[in-house]
Formats: structure tokens, C-alpha cells, sequence
């Protein structure tokens, strides 16, 4: 096997560094450049073979110590190559402005350095592999995850799961996890009843019950500005000297007149939203589309061409009978925080659709589900937990379960016209045996872990020698088959 020149992405919790570590004892690495929040040194490299690149200063587009004069030049190939990936990163870059805006001529630019210095580190360092510990999606990520399958250089990454220590391997975002789909062709050839672990059996029955099981959400403990203050300053004792100064900085105080501005426009959004949200009415048919908070990875870059949700809405709007009704509901931590995501002009286009509906924030989502012909989303958990209640799914996006029973891909109009003839007019939904198989497949394909740090924290029953070995057995098998 020829040794390996890799590109490491957010390895840095005890679970991926170790698991790395562990890889390297089996398979050759010459080169591994890494980059995280934290510097995690590899054991079995010379320091002068694995460079460090800090995620922190990457996403602002500081780049030490490198004259970009030197890197190799960009030429129409790359740059026509890139437009898809020049597309999301345009929208990504909105992760930034929680303090400013950011202008087009600046995104592009910033697009550009990231672009030109990754190419040439790749060609230079004559990288072989990538490999992340998470699907690639923020800045410079998803840009060196695209120039890598441009360039023909294989992509490793895993994808965690709203089930609990299910994460899967992953090679493409759009392909997702395509190992599910393979496993659940055979189990459909071999039929029958399947049989799940006790963990995926309890899955299994809590979701088909119709109160559901709500999903698990970043933990937040509502804080008052001078509390959130006061903690910032016992956690780094000198930050307080470095705070003063900012009083006598126009810059800064810019930047806090900003952070105001968007508490402001937060509220505005808000009230728009409840003045116009109204009661489901169940006696009418509905398809429910559950918004999903933005800016994240489940739609920036998952959903693809669909990150803008009010494009999808659109698309559905147009194809549906004109006797059925589309509700929306938005996200509840939208609601909260999501000024980067949402704007006026987003709820008004929403309203000028004639058989579009905003649902109040105090509407029940499991209601709202129940009583709906089909839930539509880009790759929200939403549209996973529908199958269990027989609901069929319109899925504008790319998730590990495009591959179930009764879920209709959408890409393209016909797509769109197709899937709501199939459930309107031919009555087509998933059943449950269907279900159990799909989930069996999953239970087979899976990586019985928790690899990120959040999950080993706060989700998971698996101990960190657990998951390592899991995720550094998987590594090992994928990257013997390069």
C-alpha cells in the first residue's frame, strides 16, 4: 500500500486523535497536516511532517507566516471546477456576521485566498487522502473537501445521527451513506421479519408512538448579559485587561452597536413571524414543512442547491394540488438566536404563496405531523421520524435516510410532481415492516460510537476506548481498500 500524504479535519477529540494514532500503527503515513481547534501531535511523524493549521485563524482567512504571491496560480479549470462549492461558501461565510456584514467583493476574496493557498498545499504536499472527523462544512473545510474530489483524491469523513451512538463513514455528502442502501437491498431480497438490538428496538417503539420522542438539542441555560459577562471574565482572568481597552475603540464599539442592532432586528423577526402564524387546521389536507435552524451543517451543505428553504417551499408550492395546504413551522432555536438565517423578506415570500401557511411557535409539532399527508424537509430529523409514524417524506437534501421506504428525492420539478402524485393520487406511504428493515440496515452498517466531543459529553453509553476502536477499526478497513 502506497503511504499515505493526508489532510486531517477537526481530529482533535479524545476519540479521533487517538483513533488516528491507532491507524498509523497499521498503515503507513508519511505526511499529515491537521486542522482543528486544538494541536494534537501524531507520535509516529516527525513534527516537520504533520503542519498545524488553527481553525480559529483559518476562518477569518489568516493564513501565517505564507506569501500568497508564491502559491501556485489558479487557472479557469480549477476556479469553473469550484462553482458549486463557490456557491455554498458564499452563503457559509454568513457564520460571520454576528457582528458585521460581510459584502460580496470581501466573501469572494476570502473565497479566492482559501482556494488558491488549499490547491497549492495539496499539489505541493502531493496529498493522497482526506479525512475528517465530521461531515466537512465550515471554512476552509468544505472547500479542500471539493478540491479533493475534484482532484480524484479520495474523502473519508463521518456523520453523526439523531440516533443515539450511530454514526456512519462516509466517502460523498450527496451519496451519504451509501452502505445503508446497499445492506438494505439484500435485506429486501432476503425478506422476512428482522431483529434489532435492544438499544434499536427501544428506537424503534418510542418513535412509533404518536406523542414521538423529541430530539436531542445542544443544551442552553437562558443567561443574563451580566452573568454571561461575569463568567467570561472568572474563565480567563486577564480577559478583563484586554476588555478595557475596547471601551476607546471605535472599531469595537462598532461592533457591539451591530450585536445590538441584530438583538433588535431578532425581536422585529420574531413578531413578524407571530402576527402572521396562524392555527392548524386539521380538517384540511397538509403536507408539514418544519424549518431548519440555519446557519448549520444540515442544510449548508447538505441540502445542496436547496440551503435557501424558501426555494424548496416554492418548488412544492407550485406541484401540489390545489386543494392541500403547506404548514410551516419555524425552528424553535431560530426563534431564539437565528438572526443569520432568517429575514423579513424570507416570512414575506413565504406569504405570498396562496397555500402556504405559518403555524404558531406554540403548534405542536408531533400534532402537526400526525395529522399531515406527508413532511417535507432538506434533511431535518423531521422527515426521519415521519417513516416511523407511516408518513412519507419529501426530502430536499442529502442524509443517510434518502435510502428509506416511501422517501422521494427531490432535484428537479418532475421529481417534485412525481413524488405528491405518488402520495395524493396513488396513496403511497412507508409501512413499518419496510421501516424495520431500514433501520436493521442501519444497525448493520453503522459505527456503534460517539466521535465529537459534544456527544461524548452529553449523548452517548459509549465509553472512549469504545468509540475509538470502533472508528480506528473502520478507518483502517476503508483506507486498506484505496
Amino acid at each position: 500500500m502506497e503511504p499515505l500524504r493526508a489532510i486531517t479535519l477537526r481530529c482533535t477529540s479524545p476519540v479521533t486523535h487517538k483513533a488516528i494514532e491507532r491507524v498509523m500503527e497499521q498503515i503507513p503515513f508519511t505526511f499529515c497536516a491537521n486542522l482543528g481547534f486544538r494541536h494534537c501531535e501524531y507520535t509516529k511523524l516527525d513534527p516537520k511532517d504533520q503542519p498545524w493549521f488553527v481553525s480559529s485563524e483559518l476562518r477569518q482567512g489568516v493564513y501565517k507566516g505564507v506569501d500568497h504571491s508564491d502559491l501556485l496560480p489558479l487557472d479557469e479549470e480549477i476556479i469553473e471546477g469550484m462553482r458549486g462549492c463557490e456557491a455554498l461558501f458564499m452563503y457559509m461565510m454568513i457564520r460571520l456576521e454576528y457582528a458585521r456584514n460581510i459584502s460580496y467583493n470581501a466573501r469572494k476574496q476570502r473565497y479566492l485566498k482559501h482556494l488558491r493557498f488549499w490547491n497549492d498545499f495539496i499539489e505541493r504536499n502531493n496529498i493522497n487522502v482526506l479525512i475528517s472527523s465530521i461531515l466537512p462544512h465550515e471554512m476552509p473545510d468544505h472547500i479542500i473537501y471539493e478540491l479533493c474530489k475534484l482532484k480524484g483524491i479520495p474523502t473519508i469523513f463521518s456523520h453523526a445521527t439523531p440516533i443515539r451512538d450511530t454514526s456512519f463513514l462516509q466517502e460523498d455528502i450527496e451519496e451519504s451513506a451509501i452502505q445503508i442502501k446497499h445492506r438494505l437491498d439484500a435485506l429486501s431480497a432476503e425478506g422476512g421479519d428482522v431483529t434489532l438490538s435492544p438499544l434499536l428496538e427501544e428506537y424503534y417503539k418510542k418513535q412509533t408512538q404518536p406523542e414521538g420522542k423529541f430530539t436531542v438539542i445542544f443544551p442552553e441555560t437562558p443567561q443574563s448579559a451580566l452573568t454571561k459577562f461575569v463568567r467570561r471574565i472568572l474563565s480567563a482572568p486577564d480577559l478583563l485587561i484586554r476588555w478595557i481597552p475596547t471601551l476607546f475603540s471605535s472599531r469595537d464599539w462598532a461592533r457591539r452597536c451591530c450585536k445590538m442592532h441584530e438583538m433588535w432586528l431578532q425581536n422585529r423577526l420574531r413578531n413578524f413571524y407571530d402576527r402572521h402564524a396562524v392555527e392548524p387546521d386539521f380538517e384540511k389536507r397538509f403536507i408539514y414543512f418544519p424549518l431548519q435552524f440555519q446557519p448549520e451543517c444540515s442544510t449548508c451543505p447538505m441540502a445542496g442547491a436547496f440551503v435557501d428553504q424558501n426555494i424548496s417551499i416554492h418548488l412544492l408550492s407550485s406541484c401540489i394540488p390545489s386543494d392541500v395546504l403547506i404548514y410551516i413551522k419555524e425552528h424553535p432555536r431560530q426563534r431564539k438566536e437565528g438572526i443569520l438565517g432568517r429575514n423579513i423578506a424570507f416570512y414575506k415570500e413565504l406569504l405570498t404563496m396562496p397555500n402556504v401557511r405559518l403555524m404558531k411557535h406554540e403548534s405542536s409539532t408531533f400534532a402537526l405531523r400526525e395529522h399531515c399527508s406527508a413532511v417535507a424537509t432538506g434533511t431535518g430529523t423531521a422527515g426521519l421520524e415521519a417513516l416511523f409514524r407511516e408518513k412519507p417524506v419529501l426530502l430536499f437534501g442529502h442524509t443517510f435516510f434518502q435510502y428509506a421506504p416511501s422517501v422521494f428525492q427531490i432535484r428537479t420539478v418532475d421529481d417534485c410532481r412525481a413524488a405528491i402524485e405518488a402520495i395524493f393520487t396513488k396513496g403511497e406511504k412507508p409501512q413499518l415492516p419496510a421501516v424495520r428493515r431500514f433501520l436493521k440496515a442501519v444497525e448493520d452498517t453503522r459505527m456503534y460510537a460517539s466521535i465529537s466531543e459534544w456527544h461524548l459529553d452529553n449523548y452517548t453509553d459509549r465509553s472512549i476506548e469504545e468509540s475509538t476502536k470502533v472508528f480506528a477499526d473502520a478507518l483502517i478497513e476503508k483506507l486498506k481498500q484505496l
